[in-house]
């Protein structure tokens, strides 16, 4: 792709973080805890990073979207928070029944589904510290 402007956040690199710290939850929890709560990560992990993608893609539609476009901003806003709460109503019936019909452990699923929180502050670690301290960890000229 070329190279990253300054000021843009890289979600990219967030996307792909979700996946790998979910799957290496995941890893973690199959070798050191029962197999019922390794799938619980596993689960709370896929979960949250599919609805992420969901997210991502309906904030990329209504960013570039034509009402947008046609300065038809409320009528925008108001269709991608109809979207928003649809998709996050699915989200609690999905993981409501998951927990209800104790097809998840919910502490483990729930840890799971922290993947995209360590993921996002990874990346903000990373960004502060190129932003704050651009120099340190590079030699220096002379």
């Amino acid at each position: 792709m070329g190279q990253e402007q300054q000021n843009e956040f890289p979600i990219h690199r967030v996307e792909r973080l979700n996946w790998i710290v979910a799957v290496v939850l995941g890893a973690v929890a199959g070798l050191t805890l029962s197999p019922f709560m390794s799938i619980s990560v596993f689960v709370g992990g896929f979960l949250a990073n599919i609805s992420f993608l969901f997210l991502k893609r309906d904030l990329k539609k209504f960013l570039q979207g034509k009402l947008i476009q046609s300065g038809k901003i409320e009528q925008a806003k108001h269709r991608f928070y109809l979207n928003y709460y649809i998709r996050l109503s699915v989200l609690a019936l999905i993981i409501f029944f998951l927990i209800s019909r104790h097809v998840v452990q919910p502490l483990a699923f729930l840890v799971g589904m922290s993947a995209i929180v360590l993921s996002i502050g990874i990346t903000m670690l990373t960004v502060v510290k190129k932003f704050y301290f651009p120099t340190v960890g590079c030699p220096t000229k002379g």
